[in-house]
């Protein structure tokens, strides 16, 4: 017989590439769009195709010396398209670099007269350059393609207050905000037209509106202040924006949530928040103490923030569609995304139902690949595809962790859902038979988490630390991963211990075994919310400055009703949490008996 070949392996063209690498792109996928050009770039350089969408990925992630670079590569190609100039032009721009970014733009429009893209550009660099007319003129003509384009009506009101004309350029920001009401940009230079007509009130109440919708603004504070002075509206006690006085309350919050005075941290965080309104680690750092403290209202707005600070912002996924509001999008398609940590997952896709719910849409879930088996199982998603691949066709996205705001989700709407998650049927009854054996109570544990956990240090345990946990008559069984599972080797004296850590090949062999124990005791980790999504029993063990998602003062969890929380009553004091523990031990052990 002849020998089988294996099947060719098809050939990847230039234009499959490029195609794939954008549809990586387009679903926030930057490292594989990246690897993709470059591969093209590797048998063709400066290819345009390749060095623009290069370039729009560095811009995106704010390497804009390096978009430039792409971007100009890609022009000297006599393909490239009008939209690599109008790029190039755009980030000229931004980087002041106005001759060179009026020649791209007015060689994008050469190439595509009829171009919005290219015309905007031109008539802000116009504007930027003092052109003014001639900038009139050219989002003139952008307007008359696009009428109700608020951002094409924001940037003639700015073209207007420049040639002086501050009652035009109120018209026309008024025509962007009837457009958009919440477009923070047209709202922040509104107040400055209203301000220098006089209007103070009135510029007030926009600007302050403009910084509420978007604390990041730029120039948002400044013009804040300018206004307020002009108006004489700032407050007897007005807050200094002194950068020491600043630096000083920092280091009182972290002093205050480390002594777990919470109402008093929240309350220097709103003071820093109103000095510096763009300090975004300050405003995630009250995203987590309102969400503590169970405002959730106030909190999931604040942790919108989470990808804007600096050591944050090449985490985030650029998406080219909108982001998901809460709003109905029936017959279309809704893309969501899992972020951050595999416990971050497990713990929000109780909400995933609920989105397709007051969506309407088609839900496409994207996960990681290692627990894409899970949550094919779970409830809510139409599919589930795995991190990484290219997504079917959507309209809208949104981050997993980025429900809680689009759904309103309040402390009293959980849970949302219970046991939404659900173990393989299969590897269920492997691991029975593995542990039928085994004398009973049988209690899971996992004592350390993840290491690189900002508050793994708190969080954290050595099985060492255990011993007191140690009794006759129950079976402890060792679910630990990574390095602190070589610790199982060497359980604390009087501990009858089967270690199944080497044995756990992923979480399907997770999920299947928690959904045999009697509990599971365990520090904040992934395996207690795994637990905690399945409905298995789970008994958490925290330090005294928590998570914000274990909330306070309470023993148990309202995302999970099969949850049970052992706090630290003050801070490393692991002895009284390990001693109620035990305790709950004892009489978990009598029970079993009965």
């Amino acid at each position: 017989m002849g020998k089988n070949n294996p099947p060719a392996v098809p050939t990847l063209t230039i234009s499959t590439a490029l195609s794939q690498a954008c549809a990586h792109w387009d679903a926030g996928q930057a490292a594989h769009a990246e690897q993709l050009c470059l591969r093209v770039l590797d048998v063709a350089p400066d290819h345009p195709g390749a060095r623009q969408l290069l370039g729009v990925m560095a811009h995106a992630y704010g390497q804009l010396d390096v978009g430039i670079e792409h971007m100009r590569a890609a022009c000297r190609s006599p393909l490239a398209p009008s939209v690599c100039h109008s790029n190039l032009a755009e980030m000229c721009r931004q980087k002041g670099l106005l001759d060179e970014a009026e020649t791209a733009a007015r060689r994008a429009v050469a190439l595509e007269p009829q171009s919005v893209e290219g015309w905007n550009n031109l008539g802000i660099i116009l504007q930027e350059s003092g052109q003014l007319p001639a900038s009139l003129e050219c989002l003139q003509r952008v307007a008359a393609l696009l009428p109700d384009s608020p951002e094409v009506h924001n940037n003639l009101g700015n073209t207007c207050k420049r040639l002086g004309d501050n009652a035009q350029a109120l018209a026309h920001y008024g025509r962007a905000l009837a457009l958009n009401p919440d477009y923070a940009r047209a709202l922040c230079n509104q107040s400055v037209a209203l301000s220098d007509d006089g209007r103070h009130d009135e510029a007030l109440a926009a600007i302050r509106r403009a910084i509420d919708i978007d604390p990041l603004i730029p120039q948002g504070p400044q013009i804040l202040a300018r206004i307020e002075l002009a108006c004489d509206a700032m407050k007897a006690e007005g807050v200094p924006a002194d950068p020491e006085a600043v630096a000083h309350w920092r280091k009182a919050v972290q002093a205050l949530r480390s002594q777990g005075r919470v109402d008093e941290a929240r309350s220097m965080l709103e003071r820093i928040v109103r000095a510096v309104p763009g300090d975004a680690g300050a405003r995630f750092n009250l995203a987590e103490v309102l969400l503590l403290q169970g405002d959730f209202e106030a909190g999931w707005r604040e942790y919108r923030f989470r990808y804007r600070m600096a050591h944050t912002a090449m985490r985030e996924r650029h998406m080219q569609k909108p982001r998901w509001a809460g709003q109905p999008i029936e017959g279309q398609t809704l893309l969501i995304h899992d972020e951050q940590g595999y416990g971050d997952t497990f713990q929000f896709l109780q909400l995933l139902a609920w989105a397709r719910e007051r969506s309407g849409a088609r839900v496409v879930l994207e996960v990681n690949p290692n627990i894409h088996a899970l949550a094919e199982r779970g409830e809510g998603a139409d599919k589930v595809i795995r991190a990484g691949t290219i997504p079917p066709a959507f309209d809208f996205h949104c981050e997993l962790m980025s429900l809680p705001l689009a759904l309103g989700l309040r402390v009293t709407d959980l849970p949302v859902r219970t046991a939404y998650l659900r173990a393989d049927p299969e590897r269920v009854e492997q691991w029975r038979k593995r542990l039928a054996t085994l004398p009973r109570p049988w209690v899971g544990l996992a004592w350390a988490g993840r290491p690189s956990h900002p508050n793994d240090a708190q969080r954290s345990l050595a099985l060492a630390d255990l011993a007191p946990l140690a009794q006759d008559g129950v079976t402890f069984i060792a679910l630990q991963k990574g390095n602190a599972a070589a610790q199982a080797a060497m359980p604390p004296q009087g501990m009858a211990m089967v270690s199944l850590c080497d044995d756990i090949r992923d979480f399907d062999d997770t999920a299947a075994i928690l959904t045999l124990l009697d509990v599971l005791v365990s520090v904040d980790s992934s395996p207690a919310h795994l637990a905690g999504a399945l409905g298995c029993p789970v008994w958490v063990m925290l330090p005294f400055e928590p998570d914000w998602r274990w909330l306070r003062d309470r023993a148990d969890s309202p995302w999970y009703p099969s949850m049970r929380l052992f706090r630290q009553p003050a801070p490393q004091a692991w002895a009284p949490v390990l001693a109620e523990v035990a305790d709950a031990l004892c009489m978990l052990k009598s029970a079993c008996r009965l």
